[in-house]
C-alpha cells in the first residue's frame, strides 16, 4: 500500500517523471554526534532496507557498485571538537535524491518502516526518524545552470593496483579532468556513447567555492563545497542534480541544487 501511495505522490509532484527528492527530519538524544556521521547515515539506511526489503540489500550494498543516489545533511551550527561533533540542537535534516524510480520507492520504505524508533547512531546516541517529506525538482532549463552544493564533491584518482587515492578540490589543476572520468562509466551506462562527447564539454566554473577536508570511513577526504556554474547538455545536468556529481555519492558526498 505504502509502495503505491508513493509512487502517485511521485508522478504528481515530477510530472510524470521518474526523480524523487526526499526531506527526512530527524532527532537525535544527543547533542554530539560522531565526526564520521555520514557512515551512520548510511547505517540508518541498511538498517531500513534490512527490516523493509531484505532481498534488495545485496543489490543495493554489495561489492563496489555505483550509487544511484546522493544525500547530504543539514547539522544545526555543528562545531568539530576532535572526534566528535557538538550541535546547537539535537536534530538533523538528511536530504535524499536518486533519479530512479524503483530505488526512491524502496529507500521511502526503508525509512517509512523506521520512523518513530530509535536507531543507534554512535556510542550513546541514537537517531529517530520524525516524518519524510517529498519535495519536488526544479525543471532544468538551458546549458548553464548556477549550482550549490548541499554535500562536498569528491574528485578521486583511485589506483586499482595499490588501492592508493588521492583527492583534489576545485583549487586543482586535475579537478575538473578527474571528475569526468570518476562519471563516466556510469554516463555510458546510462546513456551510450554519447554521453563520452557531451562529458568531455562539460564545464565547471567556480563562483564561490572553498575546499573542505571531511572525515568519512576513517579517512581525510578533500572535497569542495560552494556554487559554481555548471555548463553541460540538459540532460547531463539533471542526471546529476539526481543522483549526484563526482563520486563516492552514496557515502553523502555529490549533492547539488540549482538557485
Amino acid at each position: 500500500m505504502i509502495w503505491a501511495f508513493f509512487y502517485v505522490k511521485f508522478i504528481l509532484y515530477n510530472g510524470g517523471g521518474d526523480t524523487g527528492r526526499l526531506k527526512i527530519n530527524c532527532d537525535f538524544d544527543s547533542k554530539k554526534i560522531p565526526k564520521d556521521f555520514q557512515s551512520k547515515i548510511v547505517s540508518l539506511f541498511k538498517a531500513g532496507i534490512t527490516k523493509s526489503n531484505p532481498e534488495r540489500y545485496e543489490d543495493l550494498f554489495g561489492g563496489n557498485r555505483h550509487k544511484k543516489y546522493t544525500f547530504s545533511v543539514y547539522l544545526p551550527k555543528p562545531q568539530n571538537n576532535k572526534a566528535e561533533i557538538n550541535l546547537e540542537e539535537a536534530n538533523c535534516i538528511i536530504n535524499f535524491s536518486t533519479g530512479d524510480a524503483e530505488t526512491g520507492v524502496i529507500f521511502y520504505n526503508a525509512l517509512i518502516s523506521l520512523r518513530g524508533s530509535k536507531v543507534l547512531f554512535g556510542a550513546e546516541n541514537n537517531i529517530t526518524i520524525k516524518n519524510i517529506q517529498i519535495v519536488p525538482e526544479k525543471k532544468i532549463v538551458g546549458n548553464r545552470t548556477i549550482m550549490k552544493t548541499l554535500s562536498p564533491i569528491v574528485s578521486r584518482n583511485h589506483n586499482k593496483e595499490t588501492f592508493k587515492n588521492w583527492f583534489y578540490s576545485f583549487e586543482d589543476a586535475e579537478f575538473e579532468s578527474t571528475l569526468k572520468r570518476n562519471m563516466l562509466p556510469y554516463l555510458l551506462e546510462a546513456y551510450g556513447e554519447q554521453a563520452r562527447y557531451d562529458l568531455e564539454k562539460l564545464k565547471i566554473t567556480p563562483i564561490s567555492m572553498k575546499k573542505v577536508v571531511v572525515y568519512c570511513h576513517e579517512i581525510h577526504i578533500e572535497s569542495s563545497v560552494g556554487i559554481f556554474e555548471l555548463e553541460a547538455e540538459a540532460y547531463l545536468q539533471k542526471y546529476l542534480v539526481e543522483n549526484g556529481i563526482g563520486t563516492m555519492t552514496g557515502s553523502g558526498f555529490g549533492m547539488i541544487e540549482q538557485l
